[in-house]
């Protein structure tokens, strides 16, 4: 396994990671934005809360999904390291 390889599998893992989390944000975000566009509801807390507990949300229903690229991400680490070293 080359270091390019590692790499690239980091970045995919983050993506992985990350990925599910700021686009469900991105969506909460734009919704709880619309909805106070709508009622004319000016308080700041709103989309705080929503986003906390869709967070929590993810978590639990997503959590499991998201650390599987992870762990395998740090499984094919160590198991390049000797390769990269002795290269």
């Amino acid at each position: 396994m080359k270091a390019a390889s590692v790499a690239l599998g980091g970045w995919l893992a983050f993506a992985q990671l990350a990925g599910p989390a700021v686009v469900l944000m991105l969506a909460l975000g734009i919704v709880t934005g619309l909805l106070q566009t709508a009622t004319q509801l000016r308080d700041s807390a709103l989309p705080f809360i929503v986003k906390i507990i869709g967070l929590a949300c993810l978590a639990t229903i997503g959590g499991g999904f998201m650390m599987t690229g992870l762990d395998s991400y740090a499984s094919r680490l160590l198991n390049a390291i000797p390769g990269i070293i002795h290269e």
